[in-house]
């Protein structure tokens, strides 16, 4: 492959941005899982973060690929595609980059679970978190889901 450390390197910097979305997913899980509102404000702003930068590391993965002629193809493509020492670097930074993911598949997957259990036991099972059509361009729960009462107008 030509441009190979160019590649490589990008694919090593967004597997290190995956880890730090891990880690960071790890986080959100434990801090709903403790109730930590402070916390759990923390680490739903630098949700934000992540997110911006998920999009740029995105924009420039297509645009290295397009210019390296490798549009199109998926990383497990590129690794089968190569031979000797590059396909063993190449397939360890695979399996990093692939388990960061998993992981922060999982740790997010697991923070659903909690916020739905949250959510059932303060009567609000009929939210579904999932749909994005539940809150409003501001965050907040949409007109739709205003069917029941808001838990933050209950009183204690």
């Amino acid at each position: 492959m030509n441009n190979y450390d160019e590649f490589y390197d990008f694919m090593e910097q967004y597997t290190d941005f995956y880890a730090e979305v891990s880690e960071n997913e790890k986080l959100k899980m434990d801090a709903l899982a403790s109730e930590d509102l402070e916390l759990i404000n923390k680490v739903l702003a630098d949700y934000q973060v992540f997110v911006s930068k998920a999009e740029n590391y995105e924009k420039r993965r297509e645009e290295l690929f397009k210019k390296i002629g490798l549009d199109g193809k998926t990383f497990r493509e590129i690794v089968d595609a190569e031979s000797g020492d590059r396909r063993e670097e190449l397939e360890d930074l695979f399996c990093d980059f692939r388990d960061a993911v998993i992981a922060a598949r999982d740790y997010n997957s697991r923070s659903l679970d909690i916020v739905k259990k949250n959510l059932k036991e303060m009567g609000m099972q009929d939210y579904d978190i999932n749909d994005p059509a539940c809150y409003d361009k501001s965050g907040n729960v949409s007109e739709k889901f205003h069917t029941m009462q808001n838990i933050l107008d209950r009183q204690a």
